[in-house]
């Protein structure tokens, strides 16, 4: 079993709008520089293997979106010896606060594994029409195989709204490993493609909490999954409605710093 975390951008707080999706939203799963050491010393000081899945390691780190400090935060994970999966949002590459495809070239040579997050990042892929899903998981898979010389066996799923439309759509696709924000420890196979779980990072999150996800401690994943079940029943009724609302949260937390 590997317990798998997801990151976004490590950039200080004046700078966060400079390194990938900007906006209040997009800001509270930025962690700071020294906030995400931290993090990376309180998994280290648990004792389990980190590394990538399907490796054997006991814990894998994962970082969405494709944002310009994930050569930075690479290397934190290299001055451990681990290595990481980054997903990259191709819509996006060569822009400004994104990487570049050079960049992301240069993270697969440094051994971590580079895998898809859409073409154009929707906010709610499970909304989308099955011949947009195709051509987000397609698009996306084809300029990475450009960049890389070959393409991705793994995904992640954007936004967090997951269907059986999108995993059909992954699996279509030909991808053999999709990561969901589901926050769970059991993978599982749907369309011959396996499904693998994810725990969110969130700038607020302790690192003794990151440290509890990556030994698996059952407390922890318990409370993960319950916040996850109520924030997933009111965006399946109404996404417009609970972005608004997701938005309007934001607003009122940044404004509150």
């Amino acid at each position: 079993m590997t317990v798998a975390l997801i990151y976004h951008d490590v950039v200080a707080a004046s700078r966060q709008d400079e390194c990938g999706f900007p906006g209040p939203v997009a800001g509270r799963y930025k962690l700071e520089p020294e906030r995400f050491e931290a993090h990376l010393d309180a998994i280290a000081a648990t004792g389990v293997t980190v590394g990538l899945i399907g490796g054997g390691s006991q814990a894998a780190l994962t970082f969405d979106d494709g944002g310009a400090s994930a050569l930075d935060a690479a290397a934190s994970l290299e001055r451990r010896g681990w290595r990481g999966h980054f997903f990259i949002t191709t819509g996006r590459i060569d822009t400004p606060g994104f990487l570049t495809a050079a960049q992301v070239r240069e993270l697969a040579q440094r051994g971590h594994a580079v895998g898809s997050h859409s073409h154009s990042h929707p906010t709610y892929m499970g909304s989308l029409t099955a011949s947009e899903l195709a051509i987000e998981w397609r698009s996306s898979r084809e300029a990475l195989a450009q960049i890389l010389g070959e393409p991705p066996d793994t995904a992640a799923v954007p936004g967090g709204f997951l269907s059986p439309d999108v995993i059909a759509a992954a699996a279509r696709a030909g991808y053999g490993l999709l990561l969901t924000s589901q926050p769970t420890t059991r993978p599982s196979s749907h369309d011959g493609m396996r499904l693998h779980g994810r725990f969110t990072i969130w700038a607020a999150t302790t690192p003794a909490r990151a440290a509890a996800y990556a030994r698996g401690d059952r407390r922890a994943v318990a409370s993960l999954w319950v916040a996850w079940q109520a924030k997933t029943a009111p965006k399946r009724i109404s996404p417009r409605a609970y972005e608004a609302l997701r938005r309007r949260w934001a607003r009122r937390r940044s404004g509150s710093r």
